[in-house]
């Protein structure tokens, strides 16, 4: 999964073809001049694209958002009547704080509501029949925030720290419904609060052992996705 890829072209290209691999991509609208028209030479471009070596899935792609400031879209999986479906969603939401918190909201519930819960096996189903994973950039800062669901762990899940340093842990309150502004630093329960009905845990960066205390980031000092 590749966030902001700034490809001017949704199909896969040649050289990218003959290693096998294929691209499923979505758009961001191309960016606007001073006078309010596309700039359809611009190669700042942003999106979600998912990557898969060819002939190994069936792919349907469902576009969420091809918004500005954010992206979305899920695709599902299908390999055989054995095989569960596993359904991608990858995501890209700006940092930018004017983006309104009423359309990150609407964003979550448009994932709440194309979640596909699995189901366990059975003497029918050697596997569960559903798996869906969620990736890209979300940034929200959850610092050592863990999801509700997992305030007494399983002794099957690894200890998860998350991220201890002080100036990465989020802010409170949680903007309403009302706020104009977004900073990622206030975006940790709109993530959190998504992940926990359905059980979902952050991958992200959460599994580092004693020797590293601390999860690896990028020169901006920004959590590596």
């Amino acid at each position: 999964m590749i966030t902001e890829h700034h490809l001017l072209f949704t199909h896969t290209p040649s050289y990218v073809k003959q290693t096998g691999w294929v691209f499923h991509t979505i758009q961001s609208p191309f960016k606007k001049n001073k006078q309010g028209l596309p700039t359809t030479t611009s190669s700042s471009r942003g999106g979600v694209l998912l990557a898969i070596k060819q002939d190994t899935f069936a792919i349907t792609q469902k576009t969420h958002y091809e918004q500005d400031k954010y992206q979305a879209a899920t695709w599902t999986l299908k390999s055989g009547m054995f095989i569960p479906h596993i359904h991608i969603t990858g995501i890209y939401i700006s940092p930018d704080p004017l983006l309104p918190n009423s359309e990150i909201k609407q964003l979550y519930v448009t994932l709440n509501t194309d979640f596909h819960p699995p189901f366990p096996p059975s003497s029918q189903n050697m596997h569960g029949g559903h798996y869906h994973i969620y990736t890209g950039d979300f940034n929200n800062w959850t610092g050592t925030a863990l999801e509700d669901h997992l305030a007494h762990p399983s002794s099957q899940i690894r200890p998860r720290v998350g991220d201890p340093r002080p100036d990465h842990q989020p802010q409170d309150p949680t903007p309403n419904q009302h706020a104009h502004t977004t900073n990622p630093k206030v975006r940790r329960h709109l993530l959190v609060d998504f992940l926990n009905p359905h059980s979902l845990i952050i991958g992200n960066g959460r599994f580092q052992n004693n020797q590293r205390p601390y999860i690896p980031t990028t020169k901006h000092n920004t959590i590596v996705d």
